[in-house]
């Protein structure tokens, strides 16, 4: 095994803001191993690992078969331009963790994008999986994530959509507001709640899920449909109601539900 223990001057400074870790520690030292080959392709401007490639730095780790750094020379010295992991990429720092088949990190834009037939992204805020791919972007503090996106908070709500958007504070990156598009599901096993919708929108400073068509809300005593709904993830209650703004009045029905079946389904 190839083991290259590389001081910032040439990589490290950009790579630590594609992880995210913000520091004033230009000089810290980056560490890469690989398997076969650590190269550097000085006329195309390109450093490239293969084999098993581990990136460590300040507690953050990229694991992949295949990394790429491109770079350009600017007022004496090489400035990262991108980064590009291939194949069973695996990224880590502390608690947080994500994965997938490739990944890319724009340096100036700072902007991160894992993408593949399956990827995933964990904190101790939560969970996301998808099937196409999940973006981040750093500058701007917004995240995406696209294709059977399923997202697990802390507190066991799972919500299930074709797209979701997400924006963080820009202080402690905290989430602040998401968007979800498209055969929207929102579940509480636990708390025997579920809802559908074509539209999600959740706000973090009142914790509550506005939902916008075809809405159907169901809980363990009763189920509502209609055109819009909220459901209050602090108090769990959840109701159908009118768009006053529109001057639209709501058509719903509610129905008290005995016993459902195992086999019983929203469609």
């Amino acid at each position: 095994m190839l083991v290259i223990t590389i001081f910032v001057f040439i990589l490290f400074a950009s790579f630590s803001e594609f992880v995210l870790a913000k520091t004033n520690n230009n000089n810290s030292e980056l560490t890469v191993e690989a398997d076969e080959s650590l190269e550097w392709f000085e006329k195309e401007k390109y450093y490239l690992a293969k084999g098993n490639v581990i990136l460590k730095k300040d507690g953050v780790t990229l694991k992949a078969n295949t990394i790429k750094a491109d770079y350009v020379f600017e007022n004496g010295e090489n400035i990262l331009k991108k980064i590009i992991a291939k194949d069973k990429v695996i990224l880590t720092k502390e608690k947080t963790k994500a994965t997938g088949q490739y990944m890319t990190y724009d340096v100036k834009e700072k902007i991160a994008k894992i993408s593949g037939s399956f990827q995933t992204f964990s904190s101790p805020s939560g969970y996301v999986e998808s099937k196409k791919n999940i973006i981040f972007d750093d500058e701007n503090n917004k995240a995406e994530a696209e294709g059977n996106v399923k997202i697990i908070l802390p507190n066991k709500t799972v919500i299930y959509a074709d797209n979701v958007k997400a924006d963080f504070e820009t202080a402690n990156k905290s989430l602040k507001k998401a968007v979800a598009k498209g055969n929207v599901i929102i579940e509480n096993k636990a708390k025997g709640r579920k809802s559908k919708a074509d539209l999600g929108i959740y706000n973090s400073n009142d914790e509550i899920i506005r939902l916008t068509g075809n809405v159907v809300i169901i809980n363990q005593k009763s189920k509502l449909s209609g055109a819009k709904g909220i459901t209050n993830l602090k108090t769990g209650i959840s109701n159908i109601v009118g768009d006053r703004e529109n001057k639209q009045r709501v058509q719903g029905t509610f129905s008290p539900i005995k016993k459902q079946n195992k086999r019983d389904k929203i469609d």
